[in-house]
């Protein structure tokens, strides 16, 4: 066949497939990448763009987030060899804003870069709804740099700009969102607040297949978060509850990406807050196991959280060496929200090998980097174990004034 064949041809059967599926639109986004190829070899650019587009979108559901980037990346690229004009710019626009949720499960600096591209298309085309949904991706990606006070500045953006749009499932995320960065600052009264908009507002079945907009289920997120609150503020039967209602939703809506982010929340931090380290193992092993079938991103978490549950068992070298690992590979991605928690974690674990100013080092990093994020989650927990190890070398007065700054900080 010659090229111009070839292409008649693969028109012919892009027609024909669109024909056959085109009143079920769940069986069009399963063969999207089929369609996508055959009008790319057509040179039906627009076409292919919207099947890759579609194909993207797909892939992040399904959290196969490296294929859902190949496809929003092919479809970009197409893109480009478009004449420019203002429906270009709004197509370009949606597939930043869906390249930059599939980052979001990788976790690379390509991330930002995507979302900053999308908000000067948005401040282009004046597009309200999708800055909001930008905005609090930014913030969720300060979140996780431990910019904790940048974070909050977007996440409040964010949620004015989607209550003056009248869009109640922006306005939801919004709190949502807002929810997690004040936790991440200790201001677990305010945070719940935020969070309980979203509980109230979220219906698993009907929400759960907009998860494209944040990369994960944020009902679940809410709940995970809400259940670490209730503990921090003192209610731990609500906090259990809350914790088992999050896991079996998420285990039952099968979401990898959403279930990983409850297991390290809802399982994870609430049972190393709980001292239960059997679950805080079992918990760190599920989220390890996930991350090495399907999530490579969320390695380092499972492995540092793993290495925690085994220094409270006993084994404290291995548990020093996995926390490590762990610590490691997060911050290589980079992950440094609730990194003074994991030094906390560390700290202790030297203490129990006999090695306490190694400790009071870690400690150290800890409290300075409270003071650089302003992440204060942790903050009481470490200088009430500065106070313990201070004991340890006999340093009784410096260990009363920790241990009173606990107190304070509680």
């Amino acid at each position: 066949l010659d090229k111009a064949e070839r292409a008649y041809l693969h028109e012919d059967v892009g027609n024909a497939l669109e024909e056959l599926y085109g009143e079920q639109a769940s069986e069009v986004a399963g063969i999207a990448p089929q369609l996508a190829w055959h009008f790319q070899e057509a040179r039906i650019a627009e076409k292919a763009i919207h099947y890759l587009h579609q194909a993207g979108d797909r892939a992040v559901q399904l959290s196969a987030n490296q294929e859902g980037v190949a496809h929003l990346s092919k479809g970009l690229a197409l893109l480009m060899d478009l004449p420019d004009s203002p429906e270009r710019a709004q197509q370009e626009l949606a597939l930043q804003l869906s390249l930059g949720m599939a980052w979001m499960g990788i976790a690379p600096p390509e991330v930002e870069k995507a979302f900053i591209q999308a908000r000067e298309l948005c401040q282009q085309t004046g597009k309200t709804a999708q800055l909001c949904r930008i905005l609090g991706q930014l913030s969720a990606l300060h979140y996780m740099r431990a910019e904790h006070q940048r974070a909050r500045e977007l996440a409040e953006e964010a949620l004015s700009l989607a209550q003056q749009g009248e869009a109640p499932l922006l306005v939801a995320l919004g709190h949502w969102r807002l929810g997690f960065v004040l936790f991440g600052l200790g201001e677990y009264t305010a945070a719940r607040a935020h969070l309980e908009q979203m509980i109230a507002f979220y219906e698993p079945q009907h929400h759960h297949p907009l998860v494209s907009l944040c990369a994960s289920d944020a009902g679940l997120g809410a709940l995970a978060y809400d259940a670490c609150c209730l503990w921090c503020l003192g209610y731990p039967e609500q906090a259990l509850q809350r914790s088992q209602e999050a896991l079996a939703l998420a285990r039952e809506l099968d979401h990898p990406v959403s279930l990983a982010d409850v297991l390290r929340f809802a399982a994870c931090l609430f049972n190393a807050m709980r001292r239960d380290a059997q679950a805080l193992k079992d918990s760190a092993e599920e989220l390890t196991r996930l991350a090495s079938e399907k999530l490579p991103g969320w390695s380092g978490t499972g492995t540092r959280h793993r290495g925690e549950a085994l220094a409270m068992l006993g084994q404290v070298q291995e548990g020093i060496v996995q926390m490590r690992e762990g610590m490691e590979v997060e911050q290589s991605i980079p992950i440094r929200c609730y990194l003074p928690g994991a030094l906390r974690s560390l700290a202790e674990a030297k203490a129990k090998a006999g090695r306490p100013e190694e400790g009071l080092a870690n400690l150290a990093e800890a409290l300075a980097l409270v003071e650089e994020t302003d992440e204060r989650h942790w903050e009481a927990e470490i200088h009430r174990l500065k106070g313990e190890l201070l004991l340890i070398q006999s340093d009784d007065a410096e260990a009363e004034a920790s241990l009173q700054t606990a107190i304070e900080v509680a």
